[in-house]
């Protein structure tokens, strides 16, 4: 697991294992991406006939997040009373577990970070639906989830609520999460405090020196940018963009960055108008809702700001706001699927220099 989630490494993420089984696979995660580690507590809804019939699950947050099973509500009829005092049983014993296992450790804030949490497999997806909801509930920057297997129905149904996941097996035959390993000797409550101890006494670098070890944007952009005036035809954009094969390109009035046009504004826009891409002008397609970044800002915050975006280039200003190159952002940091060290942030794909009017 901790190679396949390697590209998280200069993003700082948090670390949630679900206790108990869970804990272990995060607990080695956690160490080698040198990351804080905390537990996401979930606990089943018992029903009326028995505490093993989950009505659905109650996790953990300001307030607790409940989510329930619709289709068991309907059909063991619990009463809204022994609902109520279901849920404010399991939000007491979520208490008392977060005390037993971490004592008078404060949770781990997750607003506006990186957030990835961890178990050891998915059957149903029952305690992990309601992870998911309670840390979106917390307003991380990115949520994922990451299981060593599941199954692929399940997965499908876990991804809509999580920004990416990362399952090292999707079998066909899948019935039960044991099948997949080879020890799967109960994990106790002492094993997950002991964890969750060696974790915390780790001396981790703070926030601000792991962004000081990063390069800065000045190192990794593309110095050489070729640029187009907002008078410029149409045709001289999409030609650039074309030979180059890239999908948007700076506009600028002298250095002063005044707009992006991408290739699909130059597309959508020549069929709006009904004209030719020698009529138009830039001005009259281009985008001034930019992305920018600072080049002297350091990869590590410009990765956590646009690092699950969309975006694939990004303008660089520097502190007089006039342009000074481009940032192309590497996609495969982003997805799960391709194998990084996470050595490199972005992946340059430097330009020649064409003789335009132009390029700076």
């Amino acid at each position: 697991m901790s190679a396949a989630l390697s590209f998280l490494r200069h993003r700082a993420p948090v670390i949630l294992g679900l206790p108990r089984g869970g804990v272990p696979v995060a607990y080695e995660i956690a160490l080698a991406l040198q990351a804080p580690l905390d537990i996401l507590l979930v606990r089943k809804l018992g029903s009326p006939l028995s505490p093993e019939i989950g009505l659905g699950a109650l996790a953990e947050g300001d307030p607790p997040r409940q989510v329930l099973n619709e289709e068991m509500v309907r059909r063991m009829r619990p009463s809204s009373l022994f609902l109520a005092q279901e849920i404010e049983r399991q939000a007491r014993e979520l208490q008392r577990r977060r005390r037993l296992y971490c004592g008078n450790r404060e949770r781990e804030p997750l607003t506006g970070r990186t957030v990835v949490i961890v178990d050891d497999g998915i059957a149903t997806g029952g305690s992990m639906l309601a992870a998911l909801e309670a840390a979106r509930a917390a307003r991380p920057e990115r949520l994922l989830l990451a299981v060593p297997v599941a199954p692929a129905e399940t997965l499908e149904k876990l991804c809509s609520l999580a920004d990416d996941a990362i399952c090292l097996q999707v079998p066909d035959d899948f019935r039960a999460v044991s099948q997949f390993y080879g020890n799967f000797e109960q994990t106790g409550d002492d094993d997950v405090t002991n964890l969750l101890d060696k974790a915390a006494r780790r001396g981790l670098p703070a926030l601000t020196e792991r962004n000081a070890n990063m390069p800065t944007v000045s190192q990794i952009m593309d110095h050489d940018a070729t640029v187009v005036g907002p008078h410029d035809n149409v045709a001289r954009a999409a030609g650039i963009m074309r030979d180059w094969k890239i999908g948007v390109l700076p506009v600028c009035d002298g250095r002063r960055l005044v707009g992006m046009i991408s290739d699909s504004d130059i597309r959508l826009g020549t069929a709006r108008e009904g004209r030719s891409q020698e009529e138009l002008r830039v001005a009259e397609l281009m985008s001034e809702e930019l992305a920018w970044c600072f080049e002297d800002e350091s990869m590590g915050a410009v990765m956590r700001r646009f690092g699950g975006s969309m975006l694939e280039r990004i303008a660089v200003l520097d502190r007089d706001m006039n342009l000074a190159g481009m940032l192309n952002i590497d996609r495969s940091m982003s997805d799960p699927r391709v194998p990084h060290d996470g050595s490199e942030i972005v992946r340059m794909n430097r330009l020649p220099s064409d003789q335009a009017n132009g390029r700076f």
